[in-house]
């Protein structure tokens, strides 16, 4: 895999950005983080070598779901394509340092209910798929519906943030992304999330491309036979 050395940070303004409906209820504003990079992406990246046609069609998956805003994100903007698609994965337990100190996150206690109401008032709900359980218990129910070549055109990470999880992610989803395929990952100024990117990426995939938003890190795939002749 080529160096992760140029990952420009872009202020965004905010009144360019997608925005989600009021019609959702969320307690925490997280994706903003995503909204800010989709921004980057689709107005930033002169060359456009990172790109997602939201008219094409689409397989989506996302690792970590918290109260569905996310999900909301993909099904409102980037599901238009009759044929597009949404896994969703998440245990609905919350991460260890939500666990640690719960009262700080007053949605915890009923992250599914919230998760799934929100869903379903998406634009695209009927293309959402929720898949409740852990990423590396799911993944080989997927590999079995999808196979072993790559399937995935968009995989957004934002699950557990100890590097451990975060690796294991990487190991088992990444290689799923298809060349041209764009992957986020959140989180990624986060200490343990930066330290497990940075290593498994050498391991289990090639970019093309990768930039830096300002708290996620989002990349393009290579293509193999063009990277390697």
């Amino acid at each position: 895999m080529g160096q992760l050395k140029d990952k420009p940070c872009v202020k965004v303004q905010s009144e360019t950005k997608k925005q989600l409906s009021s019609r959702y209820t969320f307690t925490e504003g997280w994706y903003d983080a995503l909204l800010n990079s989709e921004f980057v992406i689709r107005n930033n990246n002169t060359d456009k070598k990172i790109k997602i046609d939201e008219q094409q069609k689409l397989q989506i998956v996302e690792i970590g779901v918290y109260e569905g805003a996310s999900s909301c994100f993909w099904s409102d903007f980037y599901l238009n394509n009759p044929d597009s698609r949404l896994i969703s994965i998440d245990p609905f337990t919350g991460s260890e340092e939500h666990l640690k100190e719960p009262e700080k996150y007053p949605g915890l206690s009923k992250l599914e209910v919230t998760a799934r109401e929100n869903i379903a008032k998406s634009d695209n709900a009927g293309k959402v798929e929720i898949i409740k359980g852990y990423s590396h218990l799911i993944y080989p129910h997927l590999s079995y519906r999808y196979g072993e070549d790559p399937w995935i055109d968009v995989l957004y990470i934002d699950g557990a943030h100890d590097s451990i999880s975060v690796a294991r992610d990487i190991t088992l989803y990444v290689p799923m992304v298809k060349p041209g395929g764009v992957v986020f990952f959140d989180d990624y100024a986060h200490p343990d999330v930066k330290r497990a990117v940075d290593m498994s990426l050498n391991a289990f995939a090639e970019f093309e491309l990768a930039m830096f938003t300002g708290w996620q890190l989002v990349g393009k795939i290579a293509d193999y036979k063009k990277s390697h002749g």
